[in-house]
């Protein structure tokens, strides 16, 4: 069996993350509870409700790159070569 990518750990840790982050987090402040808060403001609905939906049509490819503002955020990265993990001495 291969060891998972870096990107599939990644993607693992986003929700253990949270999970934990809401577990130990002080009373009334989960992220799901500071959301609804934000859906309660005309302004700040708005603004949350377009940065979760670009940033979920970012990760599905589904911008055109000229309009995707997380692709210009972000520096480019490097391409590298299938091999690159698979050589790594810490993978």
């Amino acid at each position: 069996m291969e060891r998972p990518r870096p990107s599939t750990l990644a993607w693992l840790a986003v929700p253990v993350a949270v999970a934990a982050y809401d577990k130990f987090c002080p009373p009334d402040e989960m992220m799901s509870e500071r959301f609804d808060e934000w859906m309660e403001h005309p302004a700040k609905r708005i603004f949350a409700l377009a940065a979760l939906g670009t940033v979920a049509l970012h990760l599905a490819n589904a911008i055109p790159e000229k309009y995707d503002w997380v692709a210009h955020v972000l520096p480019p990265k490097e391409r590298p070569d299938e091999n690159t993990f698979k050589e790594h001495p810490a993978l």
